[in-house]
């Protein structure tokens, strides 16, 4: 992993695993009570918090750092500064609490009126590829052009190009059209919800046999690197991973090693307003990133099928993967703790 400054903080040569436990006590503080937060999250119930994949990381991150914590659902607490350091904005769970994304934001205003920091804002913020793509657009970061459609006729980019859903994840509603006639097939299927974007196809295809996709955290401004997918189709993800002797040696390397170019993966996160987010990028024959999509509900899936495919991927026991994990949250907690100052 590289820091900020683009220096390499890990190395794979001390034997297997041991860059991992030098990454987490570069991120673990050993430390009685150093900051209470506000979650502000949809669920406010801490059952139903728990029990989600990224509150457990969190929680992890928050106990193992002595950072106290409480949860706030905003549309069912008045906002109350008394008693805490900082406001951390938890998106998880906002697709079933509608009212989410606008509640938070006045909860935000209030945080700053009050001089608390708020960590991950949420106001404002789009969780569209479509708001990705124009923020970067506008910043410099390299990316596909895209169009907003309706159907296969409004399409004036060259193609071949990608056709999907704008507010979906994980591969869904995604197409590879070559000519208009392919356009029009693929509307004429039954998609739900319906297709509404069109991006311009970049052929990442490197060397070998594969296409591939690298994804990184950015907590604050620490890039911590995750996973190298393979595929031999242009649609790389968890249905179309490779889990070969190849996939297991990228990774490794890509997580002991580090991302080479860390700076240009955290700006490209600042540009769109994230502490937290995942971004999925690849890069061109000629070395150059393009950046696909920045999640900031991103999820870990510990223990469910994204767990299995990510342990095949990188060759490691469950505990490693288990402390891969863990890395995350206590990036968290350091960004808490860096940010309350205290």
């Amino acid at each position: 992993m590289l820091n900020s400054r683009g220096r390499d903080s890990l190395h794979a040569r001390n034997g297997r695993g041991r860059w991992l436990w030098r990454l987490i006590a570069k991120h673990r503080r050993a430390r009685a009570t150093t900051a209470r937060v506000m979650i502000v999250n949809p669920y406010g119930d801490l059952q139903q918090f728990s029990r989600s994949h990224m509150g457990k990381v969190l929680i992890w991150g928050l106990n193992r750092n002595g950072i106290d914590w409480a949860l706030r659902n905003p549309a069912w607490w008045k906002f109350n500064p008394d008693g805490f350091d900082a406001v951390l904005c938890w998106p998880y769970g906002f697709r079933e609490r509608p009212n989410f994304l606008r509640n938070c934001v006045e909860f935000e205003r209030r945080a700053r009126d009050s001089g608390l920091p708020v960590i991950n804002s949420l106001a404002g913020c789009d969780l569209r590829h479509t708001w990705c793509l124009r923020l970067w657009k506008a910043g410099g970061i390299e990316c596909p052009s895209y169009q907003r459609i309706r159907g296969w006729k409004d399409i004036q980019l060259d193609y071949p190009l990608i056709l999907r859903t704008d507010s979906l994840h994980l591969g869904l509603n995604m197409y590879l059209a070559r000519d208009p006639e392919e356009s029009r097939w693929i509307f004429r299927r039954d998609t739900t919800p319906p297709l509404d974007l069109a991006i311009e196809f970049i052929d990442t295809k490197g060397h070998g046999e594969y296409y591939r996709k690298w994804r990184s955290h950015v907590i604050g401004n620490t890039v911590i690197p995750r996973q190298v997918q393979l595929s031999k189709t242009w649609k790389v993800d968890l249905e179309t991973a490779q889990c070969c002797v190849d996939s297991v040696e990228e990774n490794r390397k890509f997580i002991s090693e580090g991302e080479p170019q860390a700076r240009l993966v955290a700006l490209a996160a600042r540009i769109l307003k994230a502490d937290i987010i995942a971004l999925d990028y690849a890069k061109k024959p000629d070395g150059s990133y393009i950046f696909w999509e920045g999640n900031r509900n991103f999820d870990l899936s510990v223990g469910g099928r994204m767990w299995s495919q990510f342990r095949s991927t990188t060759g490691w026991s469950n505990e490693e993967c288990v402390e891969s994990v863990r890395v995350i949250g206590d990036a968290i907690a350091g960004l808490i703790i860096e940010r309350a100052d205290v």
